[in-house]
């Protein structure tokens, strides 16, 4: 296994590099940055390399025992733990320590990997000091976490922090047409709405339920341009229906008013981050004008933070969709 498949995130790929040629490996590292980001498959890729029996560089093998092994998912010298509930706690840090005393059998060096590292309670994480403190020679441990100051000032202190930035619009447009083979007709949106997350963008891709809502909520943005009141009941019940998905809905419907805008000013339809729905936009831009898309846009925004704030959800959606429909009257 190799970095080469790993697209973006190159500071961080160069200083693993840099780590492993140089033999400069340390104990414990904190993988930190946006959830699907990259992460756990990075600390894979390290972990094969720093087991592996006979690596070249910064490659494993691949055809070692431990290589092997690790291939198949049963080399008992790599470890993940995971979050099986609310929280990891203590008895699970437990079961590594009693774990990482055992000599690795088939490889170079034990690699324990805790997923969601963020999650460990604080006794978890006080237990866990005890092995950063005194680790064995052979141990190397890899937190990956999302929210790297949940973690406590002394885990730290004792390992080696590694920061993965969000990944530019055009790399995860890289990733998502190579994904799906060629040209991808809606890899300019998802590209956009994922914000730099290659996992969001993959989960975007394979989702249908991420599909019919944001036809649905593309729906609303056009009708709310009239003034049927039936259409704002339809559109309500829409917004009921799918409240666990809330986020996405505003989101598209605030990245769909921004495509209006910029069509309706300049017409450059390469700019739209709805290229596939150019034809529905460049029909619509003449039901706006600026005002009205740019008071939308703190409609729904001014909507978003009251839900936020526990603001009754039917009441703040009510209220959010006669604003839009009174501005568009």
């Amino acid at each position: 296994m190799n970095f080469n498949a790993i697209i973006g995130q190159q500071d961080v790929i160069e200083g693993l590099k840099t780590l492993i040629n140089s033999n400069k490996i340390g104990h414990a590292y904190i993988f930190s940055g946006p959830e699907g980001i990259g992460k756990t498959t990075v600390a894979k890729i390290l972990a094969s390399i720093l087991m592996c029996s006979d690596n070249v560089g910064d490659e494993s093998c691949g055809n070692c025992q431990s290589c092997r092994l690790f291939e198949n998912g049963t080399n008992p010298d790599f470890g993940i733990l995971e979050c099986k509930g609310s929280s990891i706690g203590v008895d699970e840090i437990r079961n590594l320590q009693h774990d990482i005393c055992v000599r690795p059998l088939y490889s170079k060096r034990k690699v324990y990997l805790i997923r969601e590292a963020d999650r460990m309670t604080v006794q978890a994480q006080n237990c866990l000091l005890k092995t950063l403190e005194e680790p064995p020679e052979y141990a190397v441990i890899i937190l990956v976490a999302s929210n790297y100051n949940a973690l406590l000032e002394t885990i730290h202190s004792r390992s080696i922090r590694i920061d993965f930035k969000k990944n530019t619009f055009d790399e995860v447009k890289e990733f998502i047409t190579a994904r799906a083979g060629g040209d991808f007709e809606q890899a300019d949106f998802i590209a956009s709405y994922a914000d730099g997350v290659i996992g969001r963008a993959l989960e975007l891709m394979e989702s249908e339920g991420f599909r019919e809502i944001r036809e649905k909520a593309i729906d609303a943005v056009i009708r709310l341009s009239g003034p049927d009141l039936g259409d704002m009941f339809d559109i309500s019940l829409m917004f009921d229906e799918n409240k666990d998905d809330i986020d996405s809905i505003l989101d598209i419907m605030l990245l769909f008013y921004r495509d209006l805008l910029i069509a309706g000013k300049s017409g450059n339809e390469k700019l739209l981050i709805n290229s596939d729905k150019k034809d529905i936009i460049l029909k619509n831009t003449n039901k706006f004008s600026t005002g009205k898309l740019l008071k939308n846009i703190d409609i729904i925004e001014e909507m978003r933070k009251n839900i936020k704030q526990n603001a009754n959800y039917q009441l703040a959606i009510q209220v959010m969709l006669m604003k839009l429909q009174e501005e568009n009257a």
